[in-house]
């Protein structure tokens, strides 16, 4: 069976995970995957720009806000192992209203609208992949709808951390805050109040 390359590897082997492809499939994807680095702070997409890529993160945090204002207000937070774009912007091929950027450095495999709506028309396989992954991404953008219903802010946060416990300590207060829908004090707050909570719980424990 032939050897993905190195730069396409960690997305087809994300690809099979979620649905098998064939071999076919994947040499496609190798000839049209091409590898994309960004430093914190830097941004994959800004207003007025129109999104023509799929992102598979292979290392670093990517999220996405818009302004209102001068609020940011944070849409979605990605770890590795994600794939992601502004999907409004690029199905309908029209300029963004939001920013993505690189919350850490980050290594990315991108993937071209085009050559995904080609892989759809010649390869059966990716039409399976693509109808599960819109399940699952879905299924979270239900969660982030879920977690701004909820009033209470400690009940957010509480709800964020057992949803999410991979970012709590790799994410910065002020985008977590402007995730949950809550001010940066309401957050300090929270935060101090769990860890006086963990701390009188360690000092009971005997």
């Amino acid at each position: 069976m032939e050897q993905a390359r190195p730069s396409a590897a960690k997305i087809v082997e994300f690809i099979n995970g979620i649905c098998p492809i064939s071999q076919e499939t994947m040499h496609f994807m190798q000839q049209h995957i091409f590898p994309l680095s960004l430093k914190k702070g830097q941004y994959l997409l800004q207003p007025g720009e129109i999104c023509g890529h799929y992102y598979y993160i292979n290392k670093g945090i990517l999220r996405s806000y818009i302004k209102y204002g001068s609020k940011d207000i944070t849409v979605w937070i990605n770890p590795e192992n994600e794939i992601t774009t502004s999907i409004r912007s690029m199905t309908r091929q029209q300029p963004s209203d939001e920013y993505i950027q690189a919350v850490e450095d980050c290594e990315l495999f991108a993937l071209s609208f085009e050559a995904v709506r080609e892989m759809y028309e010649r390869f059966p396989d990716m039409n399976q992949f693509a109808r599960i992954l819109l399940e699952l991404y879905y299924a979270e953008t239900e969660e982030r709808v879920y977690i701004g219903r909820i009033p209470n802010a400690n009940a957010r946060y509480a709800h964020f951390i057992q949803s999410r416990p991979e970012l709590v300590n790799r994410i910065p207060l002020k985008y977590v805050a402007s995730y949950l829908g809550i001010t940066l004090e309401t957050l300090s707050r929270l935060r101090a109040k769990q860890a006086r909570k963990t701390v009188t719980s360690k000092t009971k424990s005997p």
